[in-house]
């Protein structure tokens, strides 16, 4: 660091621990009078962040729970932030996750917004006028198709034995996760799980092969496998842990609108597909084992830490798989690294269940992590602090509005 950054990095942090304790309310008289004469100095942007951030009850909720602060960890952070920022980005943290992080949040979004007066929010319409309603985040909630075209809404059947299909007990288990149980040699009959915009579900086949559904997917599978092959449809998204048999492999097969199908075999192994319609490519990241990926007459072989995209012109590319990234849903988080912002509004539209409409287009790349469980308000004020965009919520539409700044 330089002698100017190293100023900034100690304003920064005093200011960050000033902001932490009125946060937390334990800030004393003499630090209270240090800090409104600091927000008293500050431009008309900073005021506003400052007022955004004390006036989300999920900051003061957690802020109430914590009990030490890591003042290492969060030095070490702050300094590495400083260190790493690039022109042109901008960093959404997740300043709920622990001590270090907030004070990270706090300090350097208000450093950020006063060092960078050329981004300042716009303010053209208030909060309370934009966001006229709140929507709630998704939820474990599915709906299972029997082989007879009946269904059962599993979000809120009870836990325990829900029906027999074929060979198999479907049943509810204390976890809420729908199992199958074998109960005679009957011929296998094929049940289909769905989960909706805004839902998820988790599912342990008749194997012992565990499946995790993202929102707006679907798994048909039989009750039971047999012969040399398991074999399962897909459509969205899920993460496999698959159970070892060595006599009979497991196989994925994708038929999604607009793509050519896919198909993915392996041994034992786990994995995450991604194949949405609505996206530019189907992907395949491999977490452990080893799958190969096949389509028209194409086939590719990943190793653990890679990822198969299949485009929509046929071509199948392999490359390093950043697996925080592909697996943050299932770990419960929307998660960014250089994002453009259409795919971060699909996995919105697609965890809250909200129409998504565009006021013109954003070329900006975003970062950062936000849990899954956050109330949508909350998820896009994170994204609305960049200045790079607004919002505009009224029911289940969602309209964003990119500032002018957003396509410099």
């Amino acid at each position: 660091m330089t002698s100017t950054d190293e100023q900034d990095f100690q304003a920064m942090q005093q200011i960050a621990r000033l902001l932490l304790r009125r946060l937390q309310g334990t800030i004393t008289a003499e630090e209270a009078t240090l800090l409104n004469q600091w927000l008293k100095e500050q431009p008309a942007a900073s005021q506003e962040f400052y007022a955004q951030i004390t006036s989300w009850p999920e900051i003061e909720a957690e802020l109430l729970k914590l009990d030490n602060i890591d003042d290492k960890a969060a030095e070490e952070q702050m300094r590495e932030w400083l260190n790493v920022q690039k022109p042109g980005k901008r960093v959404i943290w997740s300043y709920w996750a622990a001590a270090a992080a907030i004070l990270l949040f706090i300090g350097t979004g208000m450093w950020y917004i006063n060092s960078h007066p050329e981004n300042k929010q716009p303010t053209s319409q208030p909060q309370a006028t934009r966001y006229q309603n709140e929507v709630l985040p998704g939820s474990d909630k599915a709906l299972l198709q029997l082989a007879d075209g009946s269904t059962i809404t599993l979000d809120s059947a009870n836990k325990g034995e829900l029906t027999i299909q074929g060979n198999a007990r479907i049943v509810k288990n204390a976890e809420g996760v729908l199992t199958y149980e074998s109960t005679n040699n009957q011929a296998p009959v094929y049940n289909k799980i769905v989960t909706p915009k805004g839902g998820q579900y988790t599912i342990t086949l008749p194997d012992g092969t565990k499946v995790w559904l993202n929102a707006a997917s679907s798994l048909r599978y039989p009750t039971a496998f047999t012969g040399n092959e398991r074999t399962v449809e897909l459509s969205g998204e899920a993460y496999f842990e698959v159970a070892q048999n060595a006599n009979q492999h497991f196989r994925v097969n994708t038929n999604v609108s607009g793509h050519l199908p896919m198909n993915i075999e392996v041994l034992g192994t786990e994995f995450n597909i991604q194949a949405y319609a609505d996206e530019p490519a189907l992907t395949t990241s491999l977490v452990s084992g080893k799958v190969s990926v096949n389509t028209n007459n194409q086939a590719v072989v990943l190793q653990p830490g890679k990822q198969a995209l299949l485009t929509k012109n046929a071509d199948i590319k392999v490359q390093q798989a950043n697996m925080e990234a592909t697996i943050a849903w299932k770990m419960g988080f929307i998660y960014m690294e250089d994002t453009n912002f259409e795919e971060i509004m699909r996995q919105i539209s697609r965890w809250y269940d909200v129409d998504v409409i565009f006021e013109g287009k954003t070329d900006k790349q975003f970062n950062g992590k936000i849990p899954r469980d956050t109330k949508l308000s909350t998820v896009l004020k994170a994204l609305e602090s960049t200045g790079w965009v607004q919002f505009k919520v009224v029911g289940k539409t969602v309209t964003v509005y990119p500032t002018a700044q957003s396509s410099n």
